[in-house]
């Protein structure tokens, strides 16, 4: 039942990584303002070059976020409380989507387990977004909530102020989060997308061989997916190919402590989907200074996250990370109860809480385009004009992917997620010198082809409808 909950209640997290000043090293940024430096060859064998073509700042100037020397808790105008209301309702629309996505790529089977990070999907979405056409960034920015006439500098704006406080620890609960930009050797990116790549997301920014050598590419992607997420996530279910132009991915890792720790229980039976059932192993926790709720459609429960000292008597303290667990009732489905769910709205009251759920650990991946284009994002699937300044018009996002890892134990969560966004040149084919309309009656044969022998013929030329 936990299985399903989690979805992007919890995964609110990613990591920042970016270039130091020589091409040999790349400089990470840890939790409290630590860094480290790594050297290339550990996350990458294919040479850094510098873009051609356009005038642009260093690398490392306003690449790397600022060193934070206590928490920098998210602090929000009105404005921006309610982007934070339309990129939830998003992030609910786009789960119950999800959540009926299969198992696998052309099966009907509906998955029992799911995990989902709105706040990297949004993240990446609009770092796209600055690439994308007039259109396009309409679409993102409508979808996401910000309608004003500025509406991609308030995104931008939005998104680096949630980075920045997401990288800061608060609650010394351990968050990376990191954005990589990952373009074709040879191509120039208009400066604009890349000085947003740069000051508001703070992207890594790297030229690949994606046409000579795509799975040297990859390969390049996947250790910086893996050094982002802790090694949890090493291989991201996107494609590259020689066509491949840029890859744009943003990373999440999550790691943090229950405030009150759970207890095992040893096994006992999970009744899953579809009257399904098995032994599984759960945990307990009972406290009195725990949030709950009861309505006639579900159970809730706050579980905070806090790593450290804390007095548990002091009932007014809050807590920047908190896992919501949501049961329905018996004889009520998640189909019933989560698209009509309003997180803020849950009566939640201090009580005596006795919760017992699974322990559990999944990994998986997402491919949500087709999601998006039923969300009204659909331009950057047919064009990503304003990425690349060649090849221009023929460029298109072909996979927006989400990989992700979640444990859930006594001790709290960890959690990865890492989105990827590709955009491909279009295949141009050459103009067919034969053409061939048949709009009028024609003939056919069917033979066959190894001593030419006919073995059907026939002809067409009825009008439906007609006398």
């Amino acid at each position: 039942m936990g299985k399903s909950l989690l979805v992007g209640f919890a995964a609110l997290t990613f990591c920042a990584a970016s270039f130091a000043e020589t091409p040999s090293n790349m400089q990470v940024w840890l939790k409290n303002g630590e860094q480290q430096v790594f050297n290339i060859d550990e996350v990458d064998s294919v040479t850094f070059k510098r873009f051609p073509g356009e005038v642009y700042q260093p690398l490392l100037e306003n690449t790397m976020p600022p060193t934070f020397s206590k928490p920098n808790p998210l602090k929000l105008s009105a404005q921006e409380q309610t982007f934070v209301r339309a990129n939830n309702a998003f992030a609910l629309e786009c789960y119950t989507k999800v959540r009926k996505l299969p198992v696998k790529p052309g099966s009907t089977e509906p998955r029992s387990l799911h995990f989902f990070s709105p706040v990297s999907l949004n993240m990446a979405l609009g770092f796209c977004a600055n690439g994308a056409s007039t259109e396009g960034a309409k679409e993102i920015t409508d979808a996401l909530g910000f309608q004003s006439k500025n509406a991609l500098k308030d995104m931008n704006d939005f998104y680096q102020k949630v980075y920045l406080s997401l990288n800061s620890n608060v609650d010394s609960v351990d968050i990376h989060t990191a954005n990589a930009l990952w373009v074709q050797e040879g191509a120039a990116v208009y400066g604009e997308f890349l000085s947003q790549a740069r000051e508001k997301y703070y992207a890594t920014v790297r030229h690949l061989s994606f046409g000579s050598n795509p799975q040297g590419a990859l390969d390049t992607i996947n250790s910086w997916a893996a050094l982002m997420t802790n090694d949890r996530i090493k291989s991201l279910s996107i494609d590259v190919i020689p066509n491949t132009q840029l890859v744009l991915n943003n990373a999440c890792y999550f790691k943090a402590k229950w405030k009150f720790p759970f207890e095992g229980l040893g096994e006992n039976v999970f009744s899953g989907v579809q009257n399904q059932s098995q032994r599984t192993e759960f945990m307990e926790i009972e406290s009195k200074y725990m949030k709950c709720a009861e309505t006639n459609d579900y159970q809730a429960v706050v579980l905070d996250y806090a790593n450290g000292d804390f007095d548990m008597k002091d009932t007014t303290q809050t807590w920047a990370y908190s896992m919501i667990v949501i049961l329905p009732k018996e004889g009520r489905t998640l189909d019933e109860v989560l698209p009509t769910l309003q997180l803020d709205s849950i009566p939640f009251q201090k009580q005596t809480c006795n919760v017992i759920m699974p322990k559990f650990e999944m990994r998986g991946n997402y491919q949500l385009a087709n999601v998006l284009s039923e969300l009204e994002i659909s331009d950057i699937f047919t064009r990503y004009p304003n990425a690349i300044i060649d090849p221009m018009e023929s460029l298109y996002v072909s996979q927006i992917a989400q990989d992700y890892f979640v444990k859930v134990d006594e001790e709290g969560t960890e959690a990865a997620v890492v989105t990827s966004v590709v955009a491909d040149i279009k295949m141009m084919l050459p103009e067919a010198k034969f053409k061939m309309n048949c709009n009028r009656p024609f003939a056919f044969v069917i033979r066959e082809n190894t001593t030419g022998l006919l073995l059907f013929m026939g002809e067409y030329d009825d009008v439906p409808g007609g006398n």
